[in-house]
């Protein structure tokens, strides 16, 4: 009697690997909900992309929607603190990228938060009005691309077309979390005096205080203060590498549909090369498989068991043959 398949087989696809050498990533918003993207539609499409490819850097500029549940006083003043920054002006990092030292002017291209630059006077919540050049208006996200090591997991983009299946390898899984360089930015401001001081005095953007920072390293062990040392040099190279900055291309524009289909999608799958495998199918599940036991012989595990199973199973078919 036939039993019922409970579990048939509903398809079947031909997989194909695309060019391994084109840099993918990922990209993970761990503090956006996977219905809000950034992009055209919910007008918060970002800005630009900056990027530092030998440390690994990487930050993402993204507009704030400043008419919904928005502080327009800490908007202000936020605003007001990076425009003054000395490192927003020239062209400074702040936090890791900055090797969390302020007014970093050498290590970038741009400063972390953008304003409008024009004199216009804005209306937010039909309450009053704000000088717009100094409202707070966009938020930078930042991570960082981290090289991969033996025994990572390979993740892989899956694009199905027809009865093909390509597999596209990614380089990384880069997860992005809001970064604090406004605050930062306020606390490079010096602290005024007693009073606010002239009107003149008040006009002039705020210079960030000079300080002399010596760091020290003190472990108890060599193998200790050798990482300490490690941590410091690779602080200091983030803060001597320079941005690299992107364009954003909207996920649902033209250009990026060119892209997907020339990078993730096989044209000519005929003339593509069958893949071999260099591994054989016992040896895989030798691989995949819990080591092997012999209850009779707990001392053999493993190949030296495999071998002797192999005896035994040549042994047994030489008696039957006889």
């Amino acid at each position: 009697m036939a039993f019922p398949d409970d579990d048939p087989v509903v398809a079947s696809y031909d997989v194909l690997l695309t060019d391994s050498d084109i840099s993918r990533y990922v990209f993970q918003y761990v503090d956006r909900e996977h219905d809000r993207p950034y992009n055209d539609q919910e007008n918060q499409r970002p800005i630009q992309l900056r990027l530092k490819p030998r440390t690994g850097l990487i930050e993402v500029e993204v507009p704030i929607i400043t008419r919904e549940n928005y502080d327009v006083n800490k908007g202000m003043r936020y605003g007001d603190a990076v425009k003054k920054s000395r490192s927003a002006r020239d062209g400074g990092a702040y936090g890791m990228a900055g090797g969390f030292t302020a007014g970093s002017g050498t290590a970038a291209a741009g400063g972390r938060v953008k304003m409008e630059s024009n004199g216009d006077v804005e209306i937010l919540d039909n309450k009053r009005a704000v000088d717009s050049a100094s409202l707070m208006r966009v938020q930078s996200l930042g991570g960082r691309i981290k090289p991969s090591e033996e025994g990572d997991p390979v993740y892989m983009l899956a694009t199905f077309t027809d009865k093909n299946l390509h597999l596209s390898p990614v380089t990384s899984v880069v997860q992005f979390h809001p970064q604090l360089h406004h605050l930062d930015a306020l606390d490079e401001i010096p602290k005024t005096k007693g009073s606010r001081g002239k009107k003149d005095d008040d006009d002039r953007p705020a210079e960030s205080e000079a300080r002399a920072i010596d760091i020290k390293v003190k472990a108890a062990e060599d193998g200790e203060g050798a990482a300490n040392a490690g941590n410091l040099d690779l602080l200091k190279q983030m803060q001597d590498e320079k941005w690299k900055t992107y364009g954003w291309v909207d996920a649902e524009a033209e250009d990026s549909w060119y892209t997907y289909e020339s990078y993730m999608i096989h044209k000519d799958t005929e003339d593509l090369p069958a893949l071999e495998s260099n591994i054989e199918s016992e040896a895989y599940l030798d691989k995949m498989s819990a080591p092997r036991i012999d209850p009779a012989r707990p001392d053999m595990t493993g190949w030296a068991m495999k071998e002797n199973r192999r005896r035994q199973r040549e042994g047994e078919a030489g008696n039957e043959a006889e």
